[in-house]
This record gives C-alpha cells, sequence and structure tokens, in this order.
C-alpha cells in the first residue's frame, strides 16, 4: 500500500488515467449498456409450500385468496340508491380487462332444494324487497363476519386482479358511484399492500439518497470549516456512487427493494468516512510543512492499509448473505460488497489525486478551526481515566456485552405487512380496520383428509370439531367450511347433509369441498400481528389437532396458510443470516489475526465488535418488541462490517505508537489524540447519513436505519473506552505486530 500510495503519488498521470479506465464500465452501465442479464431477485425460496401449493390447487380460491379488497363504510348499506350504487359499481368493475372476478355479498345465492336465486335483491329493487334482503343478508352464515361486519357498518368487495392498472380502475369506479351515495371507499388486500410498497419506494428512493448528501456536506462544512477540504472530501464518495451505480447496471445487478434506497446511501456514507480519515491526515501533514503531493503520499502511508482493511471487512460483511437461499438477500449481498469496494477505490483515487491538485493547496485552510480536532484534546482525560481503571472498565464491559447478548437472544423471526409499507397510507388504514372488524385480511388454512373407507359421519364430527377448536381462539376470525353452506339448505343438520354438496354453487363448493380428493377445508381469518403472536395460536391448535386425529382414525388435519408459509421463509432467511454473519465474524477475526500477525489481537477485537451487536439487537427487542424482519435482520451482516472499521483504524495506529516505543497507555493517549478525532467526525457523518434513512416512511427502512445508527454509536463506545482497557490489560510486545 506504502509503495503504491507512493508510486500514484509521483505519477499523477498514471493515476489519472487508470480513473478514466475504470469509469469506462459504469459508464456503459449507465448509459443502458449490461454485460450480463439482469437476475431476478425474490424473497421466496423452494421447500416450504408443498402444503399451501397443495391446498390452492385442490381448493380454487373464492374467498381466502383475493388479491385486492375494496373496504366500504356506510352508516347503512341497505337503502335503494345505496344498493343500486354498489350494483352499477360491481358491474362496471367486472367488465375492466384483467379483472377475472368480483366477490362481495351480492355474489352469494340463495340456496334451496330447488335451485338458487339471488340474496340481494338488484338495481330496481325497491325499500320493501330491500328491508327483507336485510335480515337475510345480516344473519347469513357466510355474509355476517365475512363480507359485511356484524355491525352492518363495513362492506368488504373482494376484486381479482393482479394488475396494477386495473386496480386503480377499479377504485376509481367505486368512488365515482359510491361516494356521492354516502359510502367511503379504501383499498386493501395483498396485491394493494405490494402497490402501497412499490409506490412509496418509488417515490422516496431519490429523495432519501439527495438528503443523505445534503446531511454529509453539511457535516463536511461543520467539520473543516475550509471549501477545498469539503469538496475533496465529498468528491470521493460522490464518484463511488456514480461508479457504484453504473457497474450494478453493467454487470446486470437489479436494485431491488432493499438495494434500492440502502445501497446508494451506504456507498456514500462509507465512502465519506475513509475520505474523512486521508484529508484528516493530509491536512495534518500539510499544516507539518509538507508538500501537497508528499502530504496526500503520506496520509495514504499511514491510512491507506486501514481504509483497505475496512473496505475488505465491510465487503466481507456483506458478501456473507451470498450463502443465503432467497436471492432477494444474495442480490443484496453482492450489491452491498460491489459498492464497498467500488467507492473505496473511487476515493483512493480520486481523494490524494484531488489533494495534490490545484484544488488541494489551501486544504489545511481552516485546520486551526476544526470543531472535532481542536476539542478532542479536551477528551483525552476520558482515555486517561479508562487507562488508569483499566480492569475495571474491561470487566464491566465484557460483563455488560454478555447481558445485552442474553437481551439479543429474544429477537425472533417474524414477518408483517405492515412493516413494508407506510402506516399512514390508505392500504394499511384499511388493512388495520379489517384486523378489527373482520378478524384480518390473511387467512388460516386447515386441510382435513380421510380414507376412502372413512365413515362421513367421522368427517362432519372433524369438520364441526375443527370449527370449534379455531372459533376457541380469540386472535382468529369466523372459521369458514362447507358446513356454513350446507346449513343454508333446508334440512336437519347432519352428516346426512354432506350428501346435499352437489346442490351448491361449483365455484364455493370447491372452495371448501372436494369430495374426488377426499379433501375439505376450513379457513378461518387472521390479523397482521406477526407470528411471534400467532405461533402460540398454532402449537395450541397443532396439539388440539392430533387429539383429533386420535379420536378418528384414518383423518388428517394439516394447517397451512399464505402467512404462516411466509413467516416460515423468513425463519429461513433470518437463520441463514445468523449463518452469514457467523461465517463474516470468523473470516474477519482471521483478517485481523493475519493482518496484525498476533492471536491476541485478534481475540482482543472480538469484545469491541459483539458489543455494539449485542447492544443493538438487546435495545431493538426493548424498543419495537422481540420480532425481527428481514431487513433489520440484514443489518447485523452490514453493521458488523461497519462496527470493525474503527477497531481496525486505532488498532493499526496503537500498533504504530508500540513500534515507535511507547508503552500502553501512553500509546493509547496519542492513538486517541491522532485517530479519535477522524473516528468521532466518521462516526457524526454514519449517523447522520443512516439517519436520513429514517425519514423514509417505510417501517423497514426506518427500523433497518435505527440499527445502523445505534450499532454505529455502540461501536465508538466500544473501540474508545473498552477497546484501550483491554490493550491496557494485555499489553503485548512492545514492538513488531503483536
Amino acid at each position: 500500500m506504502k509503495r503504491l500510495s507512493r508510486f500514484l503519488a509521483e505519477h499523477h498521470w498514471v493515476a489519472w488515467l487508470l480513473f478514466v479506465l475504470l469509469s469506462v464500465p459504469p459508464g456503459l452501465g449507465l448509459s443502458g449498456y449490461s454485460l450480463l442479464d439482469s437476475r431476478d431477485a425474490a424473497w421466496s425460496t423452494t421447500g416450504d409450500r408443498e402444503t399451501l401449493g397443495e391446498a390452492q390447487s385442490r381448493f380454487p380460491s373464492k374467498v381466502a385468496g383475493i388479491p385486492a379488497l375494496l373496504v366500504i363504510e356506510a352508516d347503512d348499506f341497505f337503502q335503494p340508491e345505496r344498493v343500486s350504487a354498489l350494483w352499477k359499481t360491481v358491474g362496471q368493475i367486472e367488465q375492466l380487462e384483467n379483472v377475472y372476478g368480483v366477490m362481495w355479498m351480492g355474489s352469494v345465492p340463495q340456496v334451496t332444494l330447488f335451485g338458487q336465486r339471488p340474496l340481494l335483491p338488484g338495481l330496481d329493487a325497491d325499500a320493501a324487497e330491500i328491508a327483507s334482503a336485510k335480515e337475510l343478508v345480516s344473519t347469513h352464515p357466510l355474509i355476517s363476519g365475512h363480507l359485511l361486519s356484524e355491525d352492518g357498518r363495513t362492506l368488504l368487495v373482494g376484486v381479482y386482479t393482479w394488475n396494477e392498472d386495473s386496480m386503480q380502475k377499479v377504485t376509481a369506479i367505486a368512488h365515482e358511484h359510491l361516494e356521492p351515495r354516502g359510502m367511503t371507499v379504501r383499498l386493501t388486500g395483498p396485491m394493494a399492500l405490494w402497490r402501497a410498497h412499490k409506490r412509496t419506494l418509488d417515490a422516496e428512493h431519490n429523495r432519501v439518497l439527495y438528503t443523505a448528501m445534503g446531511l454529509i456536506i453539511g457535516l463536511a462544512l461543520i467539520i473543516f470549516r475550509g471549501l477545498p477540504a469539503i469538496l475533496i472530501t465529498c468528491s470521493g464518495p460522490l464518484v463511488g456512487v456514480v461508479w457504484t451505480l453504473g457497474w450494478l447496471a453493467f454487470v446486470g445487478e437489479d436494485l431491488n427493494e432493499l438495494t434500492k434506497i440502502l445501497v446508494p446511501v451506504m456507498a456514500m456514507i462509507i465512502g465519506f468516512t475513509d475520505g474523512v480519515h486521508i484529508v484528516v491526515h493530509v491536512r495534518q501533514e500539510r499544516v507539518a510543512g509538507r508538500s501537497q503531493r508528499e502530504a496526500a503520499a503520506t496520509a495514504m502511508e499511514q491510512v491507506g492499509l486501514a481504509c483497505l482493511l475496512t473496505s475488505l471487512t465491510t465487503a466481507i460483511g456483506f458478501a456473507s448473505l451470498l450463502i443465503a437461499d432467497a436471492t432477494i438477500i444474495q442480490s443484496f449481498g453482492r450489491s452491498s460488497a460491489i459498492a464497498v469496494l467500488v467507492t473505496f477505490v473511487a476515493v483512493v483515487l480520486v481523494v490524494p489525486l484531488l489533494s495534490g491538485s490545484r484544488l488541494g493547496k489551501n486544504i489545511h485552510k481552516g485546520y486551526e478551526r476544526d470543531l472535532v480536532g481542536t476539542n478532542i484534546q479536551r477528551l483525552g482525560g476520558l482515555v486517561d481515566g479508562v487507562v488508569r481503571h483499566s480492569r475495571v472498565v474491561a470487566i464491566v464491559g465484557v460483563l455488560v456485552t454478555v447481558v445485552l447478548a442474553v437481551g439479543a437472544s429474544t429477537l425472533q423471526p417474524d414477518n408483517r405487512l405492515a412493516h413494508r409499507i407506510p402506516h399512514n397510507c390508505e392500504e394499511s388504514q384499511a388493512m388495520e380496520h379489517c384486523d378489527r372488524v373482520f378478524g384480518g385480511i390473511h387467512f388460516l388454512r386447515v386441510l382435513i383428509s380421510w380414507k376412502e373407507e372413512t365413515p362421513r359421519e367421522d368427517v362432519w364430527n372433524v369438520i364441526l370439531e375443527t370449527e370449534r377448536e379455531l372459533n376457541s381462539e380469540k386472535l382468529l376470525g369466523r372459521s369458514l367450511s362447507v358446513r356454513h353452506w350446507l346449513s343454508v339448505i333446508p334440512g336437519t343438520e347432519g352428516p346426512q347433509k354432506l350428501a346435499l354438496t352437489s346442490l351448491l354453487p361449483d365455484e364455493f363448493r370447491n372452495e371448501f369441498w372436494n369430495s374426488d380428493e377426499r379433501q375439505a377445508q376450513v379457513v378461518t381469518r387472521m390479523q397482521d400481528l406477526g407470528m411471534t403472536v400467532y405461533n402460540p395460536v398454532l402449537d395450541r391448535l397443532d396439539a388440539r389437532f392430533r387429539k383429533i386425529e386420535e379420536r378418528h382414525p384414518g383423518l388428517k388435519l394439516q394447517i397451512t396458510g399464505e402467512a404462516i408459509v411466509e413467516n416460515k421463509v423468513v425463519q429461513r432467511v433470518v437463520r441463514e443470516l445468523f449463518h452469514s454473519l457467523a461465517l463474516a465474524a470468523v473470516i474477519i477475526f482471521l483478517v485481523i489475526t493475519v493482518t496484525f500477525r498476533s492471536l491476541r489481537i485478534g481475540l482482543l477485537s472480538i469484545i469491541p465488535n459483539v458489543f455494539p451487536l449485542a447492544a443493538t439487537a438487546s435495545l431493538r427487542a426493548f424498543f419495537f418488541g422481540t420480532s425481527l424482519d428481514i431487513s433489520s435482520a440484514c443489518a447485523f451482516a452490514i453493521c458488523l462490517g461497519i462496527a470493525v472499521d474503527d477497531t481496525i483504524h486505532f488498532l493499526i495506529r496503537f500498533m504504530h505508537e508500540r513500534e515507535a516505543g511507547y508503552e500502553p497507555p501512553e500509546a493509547i493517549h496519542r492513538t486517541f489524540v491522532t485517530v479519535g478525532s477522524a473516528l468521532v467526525m466518521t462516526t457524526v457523518v454514519m449517523v447522520s447519513g443512516f439517519g436520513s434513512v429514517m425519514t423514509s416512511s417505510l417501517p423497514t427502512h426506518f427500523l433497518f436505519a435505527t440499527m445502523a445508527l445505534t450499532t454505529i454509536a455502540a461501536a465508538l463506545v466500544g473501540d474508545l473506552i473498552l477497546l484501550p482497557a483491554l490493550l491496557v490489560q494485555f499489553p503485548g510486545r512492545r514492538s513488531g505486530s503483536a
């Protein structure tokens, strides 16, 4: 690194030529050329959907798989003009392209032994007909609590479409016909929620990035108090972001929902921290009287290796995500690792080049007014106190880390739709309303299978017992099965009614009953509370269902559902993320051990880097609950790499001072004064940069940024308090590398 720094400082034309050559591929990428085809990225993994896939194929969904829901509210729907408006709305929606059906209370027929007729009167119904129908509808077992709330004030209209344009037209039609009649309309459902997520992501991409840039430039003004230093420090990260976006496009790496906002912001922040370290040393050398190029070369000799190691360890933290099975996590890890390395190259090329150019002639101007540098001396007493009481600090630090690690262990993988969309958007509020009045928009499915010789009475009794168990759980909505459909057919309730399933409308019978496959389905609603809340419910149900199977040999009950399967995917992905984290930690430990040629240094670096991760996880569990989404889990791998950065800078300077002959207390003091200002500066920059992500209205990004901020702040404590105490307690040899 020293030889390379010296060579580039003495041969600027080589550095500029290298800069131009490295700019060609990202330039081609930004112009639309891609070396490789884009790779699809998705959360889902294979192997978790067999039971759900069986349920979806055996029971084509008419109730439990609606992509979009119109949530309509009114004080009374059963007025002639409102019923007419509802029919007109549904009629126009059904005629839209890419709409494959509508499910609402008008879709449910009245079934008799002699045929079917509409349960809800049509467009021209008078008040008497509507009043008569109201009594039937309000107590109908297939409508009340499922399509119409028990208080009669909320109506659900399910629309089968996966097309965004069609969904916009659906909403427009509903507003046009219903709101003038005193009915409010909101849209929710899986497809609508995904659209809200995508809309917010697209809208906030550039805003968050520009906010981060503005904050970083503003901080540079405060920190350096000199325009040349500010421009040079910011130039490398800006080039790094442009190169990153270009390289990702050039190699066919799409910006997915994780990378679109986070990767450019991280590239800017990490690049700026390296730039700060370089510029701080350049200014110190210029004040000491060195020439521009000599100062740039000396600065790179002193901090270039540290910047390289920090970039490598951070890239390792990201690259560890490649062992995950979910392609979206792999893509995020790959994109982030590319961003870190590309930004490092941009910074170590651009910042020294500009420092040695005409722009860097007065880079040291304002150094005496450096806000952090002039005040870091005052904190020297803090580190001296740590040195004096190093044993106590080290013991307390280790104990606190252990306690925090125990608190962190309470985190559990979870998945909630509410974490993917802004809380104040229409889709989220409509979903929360459905949670309150219907029991949710998610569905839990219970598949009941039996053998050919199983008596009809056993099948009927098992369906009845399954409903009873589901209805006993307060967090679940009303159950729904073929028995409810059969209950609207005149006749005595009992197993004999199963012979009348042929009288039911095909689309509804097939939702709950498949005599050819000897299977039935019972469904119930689930709220968007997360599976950490529902897992005890599922455990209780599973235990009770096993007892039902014991009482009825030959029958089998299986629990499944979209939310349950997605949670299994989340659990699997989070486990992979922590396996990746463990792998990254081991590799980083080996890198530090090999770099410093000291097992002691490698071991001492563990506690200061475990401490911020444990603190972050523990505080996350305390303030935001124990549920852990995938984005937040990604933050641990990211923050490990970032947390190690300060450790490496401190250790390299400390070893330099030890080799110069200073005893550990004096070496630590000199290291703190020399490197401490840069560490404080970079911490402030990273906190502010990630703080810009907190302005995102997407809860996943907010939680990610919160964890990043906590980790970065805790890392500074670990490296300026815990690490010095440990180095004093285990000083090693004065010279050499350990």
